[in-house]
């Protein structure tokens, strides 16, 4: 088990404790998004391999809402961490479109779940059969623009939208919602993210 939470810093004689967040990912780009959201120094952000239970490549919004929150839950378990953040992208089928899709989860100590999406960014049609087939939009993308590994740099959406947005923007954006959330829930004190 990763022992973070126990942490504790000095500052001008007073003895403050750190808060934790344990990403369910080793993805940097995730770590970074994640790290970026929070405003309070007193807060470490640390990556952990995480399961999300779902397939390679979630196939409905409600998969990948599940693997958000259960890679939330599993990086909790791993660590000793105050908080677990599950950041997961999938696709979904609506007609006979395709759009990709992101969720995200913040599950505490007391089991409290936090959930919120980022936007549906509609796929080329002619992906679908693919998708469906097994592969997952990485591999397709890769395939159609021979970038690799885009899941750790703009991704899909950054494709997209021509860069106005990217993947680091939407889970960034996740994640200061998703602690938003929980800041605003929470019946105990806690420094201001």
């Amino acid at each position: 088990m990763i022992n973070h939470v126990e942490a504790v810093i000095t500052k001008k004689n007073e003895t403050e404790c750190v808060t934790v967040i344990a990403v369910g990912s080793t993805n940097p780009l995730k770590i970074r998004a994640v790290k970026e959201s929070v405003d309070n120094a007193d807060t470490d952000v640390i990556g952990c391999s995480a399961s999300s239970n779902v397939r390679s490549q979630p196939l409905s919004e409600e998969e990948t809402r599940e693997g958000a929150i259960t890679r939330a839950k599993d990086c909790l378990n791993k660590t000793n961490a105050e908080l677990g953040i599950g950041l997961e992208a999938g696709v979904f089928f609506l007609d006979d479109d395709v759009y990709l899709c992101h969720f995200g989860a913040l599950v505490d100590r007391n089991n409290n779940i936090y959930l919120t999406n980022g936007p549906m960014i509609l796929l080329p049609r002619e992906f679908r059969n693919d998708l469906l087939a097994g592969h997952t939009l990485e591999e397709i993308m890769h395939h159609s623009t021979g970038i690799e590994n885009l899941g750790s740099k703009n991704g899909a959406v950054g494709i997209f939208t021509k860069n106005r947005l990217n993947r680091e923007q939407v889970l960034k954006d996740i994640a200061k919602v998703l602690l938003a959330q929980y800041h605003y829930y929470s019946a105990f004190t806690l420094p201001n993210f």
